[in-house]
């Protein structure tokens, strides 16, 4: 108890004791908002890399991203599917801005990535027999930006835009083993 001689504990006061209370009560409490702040912290930073991530695999997705050899086109037929992939993304971009915790860096990006969605939705309506060139320009961005997301992360790993692996098709275009389920047969057991 000599540690606590030099605080005099015999001299305190009613006003002195509710002083020395209050103050650790206050500190109690801010100790509290502090921890209740950083879990809330790390709860955001997950839900933004989850966010991420879904972007990142639905881009990949996208077949139109798909590095092509861009060519002067005279019928507009593909250029109206590609059309809706782009606002779809672009759609999913914003969608995912939302869970962005305030202040994250990754929001630049995304914005950058939204607006290039947007300028090559305009210059494919003005030149639709160009829109695999526009086509090329949006790609350019989108891996730029996806390399920026995901650069660095735990969590978020690069996927190209539009380069989902190529599997062997079966009926209507799905792989050949969707939908296909082995029966195992496991030996029974007699009690």
């Amino acid at each position: 108890m000599d540690w606590l001689a030099p605080l005099n504990l015999t001299d305190f006061t009613a006003p002195e004791a509710g002083l020395l209370l209050g103050i650790g009560l206050a500190l109690g409490i801010a100790l509290g908002i502090a921890l209740g702040w950083s879990i809330r912290a790390g709860i955001d930073k997950r839900d933004e890399s989850a966010a991420l991530k879904a972007l990142i695999t639905d881009l990949h997705l996208k077949r139109p991203l798909a590095p092509i050899e861009p060519q002067i086109i005279e019928s507009a037929g593909d250029e109206a599917r590609c059309r809706r992939s782009v606002l779809d993304a672009r759609d999913r971009i914003l969608e995912t801005l939302a869970h962005l915790r305030t202040g994250s860096p990754n929001t630049d990006v995304l914005m950058r990535l939204a607006a290039a969605c947007t300028l090559y939705l305009r210059e494919a309506t003005r030149a639709p027999e160009l829109y695999q060139f526009a086509l090329m320009d949006l790609r350019e961005t989108m891996v730029d930006g996806v390399k920026l997301l995901s650069d660095g992360r735990r969590r978020v790993r690069y996927l190209s835009p539009g380069e989902r692996p190529p599997g062997k098709t079966g009926k209507a275009g799905r792989p050949a083993k969707a939908g296909k389920f082995r029966y195992r047969r496991t030996p029974s057991r007699r009690w």
